[in-house]
């Protein structure tokens, strides 16, 4: 039998000199059935010719869809492209054999919906990931010790079966990015679809930015709300608001830029603010 066709799809937005190794070794994977196809999210630096000179297909929005939107269009442009979809951020270095040790597990256990690697920083090549834990009044976190109890993957690099989307739908569009992950797995699970940690693969991702940490924490703030309002009761929402709320006031006595974000992540909870949205 021919190995499946897995379509690997690597999400870029202004990712600069860092899509360039990222895409060298994706290339370099030792799987024998992999393509690359780059999405480009309205990227206004010169990161996409990295993809160019490699002469591999991209695609462009036009424009910031978010994480979610982006990647659904591309489930629907693809479907026919690919037996499973791997999602990739474009700040990541892949080692030739990790998409190997993902399709393994995956092909093993229909059950098995969603599988990644252990993820590590590259500088220091400490764990990042190794899974998302995360319970009702409280805020997710990373698991860093491969073994531990874990609820989801995070979804940086991600090999989806695609039946998942089928039977439970696609992400998310509402959180736009951030905790997309832990919402759509847990929506499979209710499907029967389980998530795994392939402890030997792993992948190399690089540190965010200031500016990304800082919008990050508004996404966090304000989708871990969404998450808990409808997972969750009163109680629980009550607890992580609170949280939040005097975690973002103390920020602003200390200075903390991203302080900022987390108050506005509240307030646009409370609004009803969702989706995707542009910060001065």
């Amino acid at each position: 039998m021919s190995a499946p066709r897995i379509l690997v799809l690597v999400l870029n937005y202004n990712a600069g000199s860092a899509l360039d190794p990222c895409l060298r070794s994706l290339r370099a994977a030792t799987y024998e059935n992999a393509e690359v196809v780059v999405l480009d999210n309205g990227s206004t630096d010169e990161s996409l010719n990295a993809a160019r000179r490699l002469g591999l297909e991209v695609h462009e929005f036009g424009a910031n869809l978010g994480y979610c939107a982006a990647y659904n269009r591309a489930f629907e442009m693809y479907a026919n492209r690919a037996d499973f979809f791997l999602l990739s951020n474009a700040d990541l270095i892949v080692p030739p054999p990790t998409i190997d040790q993902l399709i393994q597990i995956l092909v093993a256990d229909e059950s098995i919906g969603f599988v990644g690697p252990v993820q590590r920083h590259e500088d220091t090549k400490e764990i990042r990931s190794a899974g998302i834990r995360w319970g009702c009044g409280r805020l997710p976190v990373h698991v860093t010790r491969p073994g531990e109890p874990y609820d989801a993957i995070e979804g940086a690099f991600v090999l989806i079966r695609k039946s998942v989307l089928t039977r439970t739908g696609g992400l998310d569009e509402t959180l736009a990015l951030n905790l997309e992950d832990v919402e759509w797995q847990t929506r499979a699970r209710s499907q029967g679809f389980l998530s795994r940690i392939a402890a030997q693969a792993e992948i190399f991702h690089r540190r965010p930015g200031r500016v990304r940490r800082h919008t990050g924490a508004y996404y966090q703030a304000r989708n871990i709300c969404i998450l808990t309002s409808r997972l969750c009761d009163h109680a629980a929402l009550v607890q992580i608001r609170v949280r939040l709320y005097l975690e973002g006031l103390a920020g602003l006595v200390l200075g903390r830029p991203r302080a900022r974000y987390v108050l506005e992540g509240l307030r646009d909870f409370r609004r009803g603010v969702t989706g995707m949205r542009s910060f001065s």
